[in-house]
């Protein structure tokens, strides 16, 4: 009953293992989803093994041997859409799950995870759609499919290839990223490394890593060609898939070629990146056209070329170390220096060359070494650069022409031309402000001439010497005191020249008088003091400056003695009498003044206004209605400013809510996170309590084979007791 008892155990262990490890295989095999059938329908080897030998007999070798192709595209096919979804549902969810990292973090393990996994989702959809036409079609228990070209054209034409283009430029070009990002989150994060351990030990990856898994997607998209080219191998060119794979095939190739330049693109991106952080921020190197370049320069809206070690030959012979830069306008020598790129030196000469008219020559007799000649400017420069093999020459001098004619083409514009652009731009700005000032001018030429006009057409009586439209009135007394200054000032100017006494003053009128100095210069210049004083406010020089440069000393002499004492005595009267009318008229303005503000505002004028009058007045309702519309505006900005601070009250208030809710939702989250580790916790001991009964349970079996071998061997140990 013992034994009984414990086959009876093993028996039901080994059923509890049993449905442990097939709960789990159907989980696992629910990873191809709708597709799992389809997919079990793709484990042999080849389309031949699935088809009856019968059949196979009655088709040619190319049509059997093309249908293995398919085959193979449509397997290979189902295990890249695998592959995806063992990226995407057990790593991807898994970290985001399990590991708990950013979204962020598993896209750089992962770039464009989702978008492959869509795209190749629908092409192996269509794929599966057209075997399944085929056996349709086919009702003697096999099936061929004739036509495939034109899935292939829809799948590599169109948005769908624009999209393949995108999706495999991004992923391939981060490839390496993300398999040293993928090293480097494995050896510091142990919750990474364990659950990497984890899924490697399960059935469904089958020891396929995330680096395996991205080598795999990269190389994915170069087996097509390899597939089509085969296919159309065996497809005469008679029949109408030969059209279809010909172009579907030019198609991909033009796909891979798209995808290339992005890595590729990305790779000079990166290494100039690189480049650039190894350059010291303080080098800078001016250029032959004064243009001073920095390190900043290397990526301001520049792309990288080609880069590579040359040697530049100084006018010694010497050749010096340096690493070429070939940007799109430019071409950048540095040299290394305390472990940091530097603008490399050579004999005062520029180490960065503009490509625009730029001109490359073999060195004669040398299969190593260019001339690079820059034209155009005032004084050329010739720099000889060496390369290390005549292969290596050819290339740069064919990238560096390619780049030159690409610049002239597609008019890369250099710091230079930007300054001329920006230049013009501000003449023609500038001619423009010209316009409109000549427009002004000419209206307010127009203005002027209009009140000359009407000055012309009103009264003589109106017309007086001080007259003014404004308040400030020139008063007309120190103005005529000022002209009866100015003229004995000159009187006395004039007897001091004839041979009056030095520091001589002039009586001119009651009260005032002029006293002027001047020293003789008997060694210099004669005359030379009398000379300056005699040019008059404009310019012109008093006729007796003439009259003394023309006559002769003896009439001076004469003159000398000749008193102007007569003339200011007739001048006084005269000069006395303006005066007087001056007074006059200012005293008049000033009482017509008075008794204009005297009147009473609403007294109507017994004369009509004048046109100043009436300009004042349209001035004034001008800036009136200036000031009601400024009113209006400021009133209406108060409204918009009320009505904007309302709507961020209301936009505030609504903040205010949403945080609230977030932080409910975030502390429900928080809460099921909690139960959700409890819940993992609990189940990760019952599995390690299950591992513990399954070893009890092995050695519980091991030990029951023993006993059972010892029974068998007691039962025969009684049997031939028995027998003999």
């Amino acid at each position: 009953n013992s034994v009984i008892h414990k086959y009876k155990m093993v028996f039901f262990s080994c059923f509890v293992l049993l449905y442990f490890f097939i709960g789990t295989e159907m989980i696992d095999g629910q990873l191809m989803g709708e597709y799992e059938a389809d997919a079990k329908g793709l484990e042999a080897d080849s389309w031949s093994f699935t088809m009856d030998k019968k059949y196979l007999k009655q088709l040619k070798k190319d049509v059997i041997k093309r249908q293995d192709v398919i085959y193979e595209l449509i397997q290979t096919e189902m295990h890249h859409v695998r592959t995806l979804r063992i990226m995407a549902d057990v790593y991807g969810k898994g970290l985001l799950k399990e590991v708990q990292l950013e979204p962020q973090t598993v896209e750089k393990v992962f770039p464009m995870l989702d978008d492959l996994l869509e795209l190749h989702t629908v092409f192996f959809s269509s794929l599966l759609e057209r075997k399944k036409e085929a056996k349709q079609e086919n009702t003697d228990g096999g099936f061929v499919i004739n036509r495939i070209g034109d899935v292939l054209v829809n799948q590599f034409s169109g948005s769908r290839a624009e999209s393949m283009k995108k999706v495999y430029g991004k992923f391939c070009s981060r490839h390496n990223e993300a398999v040293n990002f993928y090293k480097e989150l494995h050896a510091k994060d142990k919750r990474f490394q364990a659950f990497i351990k984890k899924k490697m030990s399960s059935n469904i990856v089958r020891r396929l890593g995330i680096p395996e898994c991205i080598l795999l997607v990269t190389q994915r998209i170069t087996k097509y060609p390899v597939l089509m080219q085969r296919i159309l191998q065996h497809t005469k060119e008679n029949e109408e898939d030969y059209e279809d794979l010909s172009q579907a095939l030019q198609l991909v190739k033009e796909v891979i070629v798209a995808v290339d330049s992005k890595v590729n693109e990305h790779e000079k991106k990166r290494r100039l990146k690189e480049i650039y952080n190894r350059t010291d921020g303080k080098s800078i190197m001016r250029m032959k056209s004064g243009q001073m370049f920095a390190r900043e320069d290397l990526i301001r809206g520049r792309k990288l070329l080609h880069d590579g070690p040359l040697q530049l030959k100084s006018t010694a012979g010497r050749l010096k170390d340096v690493q070429a830069l070939l940007l799109s306008d430019v071409l950048v020598f540095l040299q290394e220096k305390d472990q940091k790129y530097v603008f490399a030196s050579l004999d005062q000469r520029a180490t960065v060359i503009s490509l625009q008219k730029l001109i490359v020559r073999e060195v004669a007799n040398e299969d190593r070494g260019l001339f690079l000649i820059t034209a155009g400017i005032e004084r050329p420069e010739m720099v000889e650069v060496h390369a290390s093999s005549r292969e290596e020459r050819n290339t740069w001098m064919q990238l560096i022409q390619d780049a030159i004619e690409k610049d002239d083409d597609e008019g890369i514009p250099s710091e230079t031309e930007e300054d001329k652009k920006l230049l013009e731009s501000k003449a023609k700005e500038m001619r423009g402000e010209k316009q409109s000032n000549d427009q002004i001018l000419a209206l307010l030429q127009e203005k002027i001439k209009l009140f000359h006009d009407m000055c012309e057409c009103t009264s003589p009586d109106e017309k007086m010497l001080f007259r003014a439209c404004n308040d400030d009135v020139p008063r007309g007394e120190p103005i005529m005191k000022e002209a009866i200054k100015e003229v004995e000032m000159l009187q006395t100017l004039v007897n001091s020249s004839l041979g009056g006494a030095v520091g001589q003053q002039v009586v001119s009128a009651p009260g005032s008088t002029v006293s002027v100095c001047l020293p003789r210069r008997a060694e210099t210049f004669g005359g030379f003091d009398s000379h300056q004083m005699n040019i008059s406010k404009h310019g012109d020089k008093e006729e007796g400056e003439d009259l003394r440069r023309t006559e002769s000393d003896g009439v001076l002499k004469k003159v000398r003695t000749f008193s102007l004492c007569p003339f200011h005595t007739a001048l006084t009267p005269q000069s006395m009498h303006p005066l007087a009318v001056v007074v006059q008229q200012d005293t008049f303005v000033e009482d017509q003044r008075q008794s204009l503000s005297e009147r009473p505002s609403s007294r109507p004028s017994s004369r009509p206004p004048s046109l100043v009058e009436q300009e004042k007045q349209r001035s004034l309702e001008r800036h009136r209605q200036e000031a009601a519309a400024l009113q209006r505006q400021q009133a209406a900005h108060a409204e918009e400013r009320k009505r904007r601070e309302r709507e961020w009250d209301a936009r505030e208030k609504e903040l205010v809510d949403r945080e609230s809710i977030l932080n409910s939702k975030e502390d429900e989250v928080q809460r099921r996170r909690r139960e959700l580790e409890e819940a993992r916790r609990e189940l990760q001991g019952r599995k390690e309590d299950y591992q513990k009964d399954l070893e009890r349970l092995r050695d519980s079996q091991r030990k029951l084979e023993r006993e059972k071998e010892q029974m068998q061997r007691e039962m025969e140990n009684i049997r031939e007791t028995e027998v003999s």
